[in-house]
């Protein structure tokens, strides 16, 4: 099972921005992905820094936008169903670990009882009560 946690404790298909990055929200969210840290000076350096840049990629995008921003309308629409099925097989991936977990727990816990059980009939004692 993999850890794709982040400092901030976000899952992986938390982290997945699915906004196009020619957007105004898309351009932002990605650039300010760098300011995920558990330090406090570096997340407020890298802050201050991802505020310049979001202020050059919207101008940039204003401009594409005035040029090329209709003609794109349908590569945009079907990139961003991509970028949905990325994030739900993300989540998919991690409900299937997160089960895999469970059960695995859940194995250990019945050998230990089973264990247990066989001592207890070895030494005639009562089992030890389930759960």
């Amino acid at each position: 099972m993999s850890n794709d946690i982040s400092p901030s404790g976000k899952l992986a298909s938390e982290k997945v921005v699915v906004s196009a990055p020619m957007s105004f929200a898309g351009s932002a969210q990605r650039i300010w992905k760098i300011t995920d840290r558990k330090n406090t000076i570096a997340k407020g350096v890298l802050s201050l820094f991802a505020v310049v840049l979001v202020l050059v990629a919207w101008s940039f995008v204003s401009v594409w936008y005035a040029f090329f921003g209709i003609l794109l309308i349908p590569y945009r629409l079907i990139r961003r169903g991509n970028r949905k099925d990325k994030v739900k097989a993300l989540q998919h991936r991690e409900q299937l670990e997160a089960m895999a977990k469970i059960q695995q727990q859940q194995t250990l816990q019945t050998a230990n009882l089973i264990e247990q059980t066989k001592d207890a009939q070895k030494n005639d004692e009562p089992p030890p009560p389930a759960g």
